[in-house]
């Protein structure tokens, strides 16, 4: 389901509570009018038309008042409705109890057109109106009763009239200034939550004390910004736990797994499958400093020293050749030219090493393994493996994500070498060796420049 904007949400809303409102107050005069009997013909201009519309004159010129619909209609509403009509030949129509003083004044008005006459000060309009009609028998002077009431036809048009020039205009007027106006209101309004989000963008995982900001935001969104800092307190703490269970569980390995390595190393070369085991108890020692290296290098501060990454490679190929031996694998270090630079010697040490035991456990039997230093502070060891598919280079120095679901290791080694080049405002690039298998390039940023 698409989400609506909150701007013309807001828009939508007020708009329509202006027009329920504006109805409300429409209806309120209605019913104000309604109830003090101002539905009427104040005037006495559209009782003098329906009138005038239905006289009639006989063949000898009398008048009469014909049966049209509207007359029924006036005078059923009506029924102690007054009028007079007086024609140019001195004959005249009466209906109802005409005051005598109308029918002296009728001849009075003899060639006005129209007036309004004795304005009735209790109720504000005209008592009686004057109109000269002209008829199909000729003109006719006639002097009506005001305030009859008005058809149901009639009604709705005084309404419709009131409406469009009372409250539509008003409402067309405000529509507008909230359409402008809602949009920068709305702006103004969430300034706040706009920068809790973009700080919320960049909250770094690796910052457990990082919290969104409440200062700013609006006290109805202050709720939700909360409860997000609560789920980060619950989330830090699941990760503290976490943390403290790997890193008890790697010191409690490391004694007995030594222990089993000195008595499978102290087995004689003849025993059956001594290789095997000394190459799984290796992975065990590896996994174990690899829990151990998750938490130096999220907690321990960094050492930085001057190192010659020759001599670093050089001592773990030296540290690792037995295990390359045991495997079949060929390890050797090229180095063009010295290159020193200053950078935390037990992470770079690891990461070299990771990268040499990932390529021996992948590399398969009799794989040629390289070790290269070059400038600028770039480290990199390839083989001649079955390397790694493209679609995959990406995730693999994701923790604990592996190329075989069922392969060896636990699938830490990668992640830890991409952690040690951040921390060294580096990189680590997987990718293809001039020798046919894998290539990772630990490239130092500036702090080992």
């Amino acid at each position: 389901m698409k989400s609506r904007s909150l701007r013309w949400r807001l828009v939508g809303n007020l708009v329509l509570l202006q027009v329920v409102a504006s109805l409300l107050a429409l209806l309120g005069v209605i019913a104000i009018f309604g109830a003090v009997g101002r539905f009427v013909d104040e005037g006495g201009e559209r009782t003098a038309q329906i009138i005038g519309r239905s006289i009639e004159h006989t063949a000898d010129g009398k008048l009469v008042l014909g049966t049209t619909s509207e007359v029924l209609r006036l005078l059923g509403a009506a029924p102690d409705l007054w009028f007079v009509v007086r024609n140019s030949q001195g004959y005249e129509l009466r209906q109802g109890d005409v005051p005598p003083r109308y029918v002296a004044l009728l001849r009075v008005l003899d060639g006005k057109e129209r007036s309004a006459l004795d304005l009735a000060e209790s109720v504000g309009r005209p008592a009686a109106r004057f109109e000269r009609i002209d008829t199909d028998g000729g003109t006719v002077n006639l002097i009506v009763q005001a305030g009859a009431p008005l058809s149901l036809a009639d009604k709705f048009k005084w309404i419709a009239t009131a409406y469009l020039v009372l409250v539509a205009p008003t409402m067309l007027v405000t529509a507008l200034v909230v359409l402008v106006a809602t949009p920068f209101v709305i702006r103004r309004g969430l300034a706040g939550t706009v920068a809790t989000a973009a700080k919320a963008e960049h909250i770094d995982i690796d910052r457990l004390e990082t919290r969104l900001p409440m200062t700013q935001v609006a006290v109805e969104i202050q709720p939700l910004v909360a409860a997000v800092n609560r789920a980060f307190d619950r989330l830090d703490e699941g990760y503290k736990r976490h943390e403290r269970f790997l890193a008890d569980a790697a010191h409690e390995l490391r004694t007995p797994i030594a222990t089993l390595r000195i008595q499978i190393e102290s087995l004689p070369p003849s025993t059956k499958d001594k290789a095997r085991l000394v190459r799984a108890t290796t992975r065990l020692a590896t996994l174990a400093e690899q829990l151990l290296d998750l938490q130096r290098l999220t907690r321990a501060p960094l050492s930085i020293e001057s190192v010659d990454l020759r001599l670093l490679c050089e001592r773990v190929v030296g540290d690792l050749a037995p295990l390359a031996i045991m495997s079949g694998c060929a390890v050797s270090v090229d180095v063009s030219e010295a290159v020193r630079v200053h950078a935390d010697v037990t992470s770079i040490e690891r990461a070299v090493a990771n990268l040499i035991q990932n390529a021996i456990e992948h590399g398969g039997e009799g794989c040629e393994i390289r070790v290269r230093v070059c400038l600028p502070a770039t480290i990199e060891v390839a083989d001649s493996g079955p390397g790694i598919p493209k679609e995959q280079r990406a995730r693999i120095v994701e923790p604990f994500y592996r190329l075989r679901a069922r392969g060896d290791g636990a699938g830490l080694g990668l992640h830890l070498v991409s952690e040690v080049a951040r921390i060294h405002q580096g990189r680590l690039e997987v990718g293809l060796s001039d020798l046919g298998g894998a290539s990772m390039r630990l490239e130092l940023g500036e702090l080992g420049a």
